[in-house]
């Protein structure tokens, strides 16, 4: 028999560790298990020491999609029965990005160093969401690590699938406008210069289309340093004006007004509003910080300032519900359906359950606004282009009427 030495948690959720005598690492796990405590990680006594991290991690980032997966395998893993430490090892082992590799012992190293997990995913700021870290220290403290990083694995999922969705309903539209603006840049530059060559003795029989035309690619083509240059000042003065808090005021307002893309914004950010209030606090996270985390992860300023509002209201002993109801951005079925919740007492509940309702109007709204922009960009396209082309054939039929008198 071997000497073990463990760290654990009892079912108040408060750390405790140890040695223990036993044949194997299991059978320390099975002993601890029966006797009510959470282990976090068993080694030999004589390998316990912690040893320094190779680098600090800080500053690494992971993706969404990589953290659903380790969280994913760490839920599966810890609702099997294996230590915390041991599927970490086990993760970072098999992880064959260097970043998640990295952040991943770091994680494990201070988890065997005594550290709580949710202390050592702190660490990792851009890498880990507030949220995901909260979620994991209301585990930490109930006892139920596997069932709630189950449940913040699925609110990762949800929230990569709809911002996936709107990335696609985006990128269409941004990849046509971006082919129409090449395409007439080709035009101007390459193609009409040739034209104008020909259309040269003719000045007086070229339509009016034509000579505007005309102007405009002689200012492109010889005039190009000049054009660079006061782009480069507009998109420079437009950065510096959306870093300040007016431009960005003025940006998100744009945001949830603009047609077509405002009613998807808008549905976006309320439902990852009530999906993360919703999830924090069926985890048994308190309310006020459950809207407070809200408050700061949301991407947009008018809603940060609902969660806000809605904050202070519920510290003032008022319901959720009533800010909602004075706020245009919440549609009013969803602010009665809030309020039900309130009076029945299933407030965590019903929230997720409209959070999914919200997500498949935002589906919807995402599904209607791809059937309406396909056609817009195709006729806008077809305007730009084909009235360049137009442009270009008009002094021929004007120069054979005058030559055929």
């Amino acid at each position: 028999m071997s000497t073990f030495a463990y760290t654990a948690r009892d079912n108040a959720g408060l750390p405790a560790s140890g040695t223990m005598v036993a044949n194997s690492i299991a059978e320390v796990s099975q002993m601890l298990r029966a006797d009510g405590k959470y282990p976090t990680s068993i080694a030999p006594a004589d390998q316990a020491e912690a040893h320094p991290a190779k680098f600090r991690a800080r500053g690494i980032r992971m993706s969404r999609k990589d953290l659903i997966q380790v969280s994913t395998q760490l839920a599966i893993m810890v609702e099997t029965g294996v230590t915390l430490t041991e599927a970490l090892d086990c993760i970072g082992s098999q992880a064959e990005k260097a970043n998640v590799k990295a952040i991943i012992e770091d994680i494990s190293q201070q988890v065997q160093s005594g550290s709580d997990l949710s202390s050592a995913l702190q660490r990792h700021p851009r890498a880990f969401p507030r949220l995901f870290v909260s979620l994991v220290s209301a585990s930490e403290k109930s006892g139920l690590m596997g069932k709630l990083l189950n449940r913040a694995t699925q609110y990762l999922r949800d929230e990569y699938e709809t911002i996936r969705r709107v990335r696609g309903a985006l990128t269409y539209p941004a990849i046509m406008l971006l082919f129409a603006l090449s395409t007439t840049t080709f035009l101007l530059t390459f193609v009409l210069p040739r034209f104008t060559a020909i259309y040269a003795a003719k000045a007086a029989a070229l339509p009016v289309p034509t000579k505007i035309l005309i102007a405009v690619s002689d200012f492109v083509v010889h005039r190009w340093p000049l054009l660079l240059t006061a782009l480069a000042t507009l998109v420079t003065a437009l950065v510096a004006f959306l870093s300040t808090p007016t431009g960005t005021r003025t940006f998100h307002y744009v945001q949830l007004r603009i047609p077509l893309l405002g009613g998807v914004f808008r549905k976006l950010h309320l439902s990852r509003g009530l999906r993360m209030v919703g999830t924090m606090a069926g985890a048994g996270v308190t309310l006020v910080d459950s809207v407070n985390t809200a408050c700061d992860l949301c991407a947009n300023t008018y809603f940060r300032e609902l969660w806000e509002e809605v904050g202070q209201q519920i510290q003032a002993g008022k319901q959720l519900s009533e800010p909602l109801f004075r706020n245009p951005l919440v549609p009013r079925s969803v602010s009665q359906m809030l309020q039900s919740a309130e009076k029945s007492g299933k407030l965590a509940q019903v929230m997720e359950q409209v959070a999914a309702y919200a997500e498949q109007e935002l589906k919807e709204k995402i599904a209607d606004m791809t059937r309406y922009i396909e056609p817009i960009m195709i006729a806008v396209m077809g305007v730009i282009i084909g009235g360049v082309a137009l442009a270009l054939m008009l002094p021929i039929f004007t120069i054979s009427r005058v030559i055929a008198k």
